[in-house]
């Protein structure tokens, strides 16, 4: 356990001093994120989070390993996971400000945060299946971590940029982390995040809300939002 640099009544966050300039730049972030998901979820409070930052890698994995109680189960690129209910990740110390990675990091615990609510107050509880294009676009959308590339101004030259790039439309409802996630034909983040996005801008909050608790009509969208997406943003754009 790292040190404790903040204390919330919504989370607590232990890190190294020397990851202040990325966790002294996120707390509003996170606040206002919050804030939202309890919208977005129909809820009035979320338990408080605890949030574990490390600027070593080998600390990081010495943590997960006390944590699960052995010492074989993670992934070599592994840098973050949600063991009990936790946000951890290592971040290096030394990312530029203001570059792609530094935003990345800036809105990790936002991003993480939505697919705990969600896994938490949804899935779980209700005892659904995880759609991940689905759940994978909402984290990257509602986190904030895209609100510039995805304004008005800049929007049109992103959007053009992911269909130049898709080689092949995969089927969005087979997806599934992995090395089959983001390949040389197609980049399912991005594919995530355009189809969530074209939901959410085309159906009412409170329908998209209910959508949340609907597998099958997600995946019933899955088959054919892409298609929808690029028809609708063309024509607008």
């Amino acid at each position: 356990m790292e040190k404790m640099q903040i204390d919330t009544k919504e989370y607590i966050l232990y890190a190294p001093d020397s990851l202040n300039y990325i966790t002294e730049n996120m707390g509003n972030l996170l606040k206002e994120r919050m804030e939202f998901y309890k919208t977005l979820f129909d809820v009035k409070d979320f338990r408080k989070v605890v949030i574990n930052y490390f600027d070593d890698l080998d600390k990081f994995k010495n943590f997960i390993y006390e944590l699960r109680g052995e010492r074989t189960s993670l992934p070599k690129y592994a840098v973050g996971t949600f063991d009990k209910g936790m946000i951890n990740a290592f971040i290096d110390p030394n990312i530029i400000v203001g570059s792609p990675l530094y935003n990345n990091k800036l809105y990790l615990a936002s991003h993480e945060l939505f697919h705990i609510m969600y896994k938490e107050l949804i899935w779980e509880k209700e005892n659904k299946k995880r759609v991940v294009w689905f759940d994978e676009g909402m984290a990257q959308l509602f986190c904030g971590q895209y609100k510039e590339v995805l304004n008005e101004k800049n929007f049109k030259n992103w959007f053009l940029d992911v269909i130049s790039s898709t080689k092949i439309k995969p089927n969005l409802n087979e997806l599934k982390h992995g090395a089959s996630f983001k390949t040389d034909d197609y980049n399912g983040y991005q594919l995530g995040l355009l189809a969530v996005k074209y939901l959410f801008d085309t159906l009412d909050f409170e329908e998209f809300k209910k959508l949340m608790h609907d597998v099958d009509k997600i995946e019933s969208y899955g088959f054919t939002v892409l298609d929808d997406a690029i028809e609708f943003y063309k024509n607008g754009c």
